[in-house]
């Protein structure tokens, strides 16, 4: 498992310059609802400056207020593999543990996936040559990039993921999702953050093309820097403590 996510790129996706602890705010629609939501992460590091040997990422839904009170929480480790996803919902008693063969979904009632908000690539994962019918980069043109390109755990058969991988940056620029050699969810960034945010994007948006729908995720804010110990409370603490330092 070591050797999947050592063959993505050097940054971990959503990666906010020198900040190992920090927090944004993104906003959309979906059909006719504004959303918006936090998110916040924390590196765990062995010492400073060293690679990051783990990630806590938390995603808060504040609009529609329907939704407000979801979130998902998501542990990674760095090395060894692991990656440990739970979710909320206002109608839930308790926090979900996410089984592995949902984890390449979305959180239910939104266009945000999981596999998105990963720091790196799922563990599950198995890097696999190129195939006949993956062309994710065919009218790019702006950068350079490369490609990588997944199978699958056991308990998703059928699936294919490839990243195409911007390679000034090494960061994932644009991921698509196959399921039985259909495209079936298309994610890109579609704007780069400012000069000194290039890593963590101004704009995204994720497509369906069986369905021709899509969904524009726009960060509303620049990351702020969140003490450490601020992640370890219960996660309305966080929610209110993020919330009340970014505007909206």
């Amino acid at each position: 498992m070591d050797d999947v996510r050592a063959a993505g790129p050097a940054r971990p996706n959503l990666w906010a310059g020198g900040l190992t602890s920090y927090a944004f705010s993104v906003e959309a629609t979906i059909g006719q609802n504004p959303m918006r939501y936090l998110v916040g992460r924390r590196f765990e590091q062995a010492a400073d400056n060293a690679p990051p040997t783990g990630a806590l990422t938390m995603l808060f839904v504040i609009r529609p207020q329907v939704l407000y009170g979801t979130y998902v929480r998501i542990s990674e480790s760095a090395v060894g593999g692991g990656c440990e996803i739970h979710t909320f919902l206002p109608t839930m008693a308790r926090p979900v543990k996410v089984a592995e063969a949902l984890m390449f979904d979305c959180l239910p009632l939104t266009d945000v996936g999981y596999l998105d908000l990963m720091a790196w690539p799922h563990p599950g994962l198995r890097a696999v040559g190129e195939a006949a019918y993956l062309d994710p980069a065919a009218d790019i043109t702006w950068t350079p990039t490369t490609m990588v390109h997944y199978a699958g755990p056991s308990s998703v058969p059928g699936l294919r993921i490839c990243d195409v991988v911007d390679v000034e940056f090494s960061m994932v620029i644009r991921r698509v999702l196959y399921r039985d050699g259909r495209q079936v969810r298309r994610w890109e960034i579609t704007e780069r953050g400012a000069a000194g945010e290039e890593t963590l994007p101004a704009r995204i948006r994720v497509a369906r093309p069986q369905t021709g729908h899509g969904t524009e995720f726009v960060r509303a804010s620049p990351a702020i820097a969140v003490p450490p110990d601020v992640f370890d409370g219960e996660p309305a603490g966080t929610r209110a403590w993020i919330g009340e330092r970014l505007p909206g």
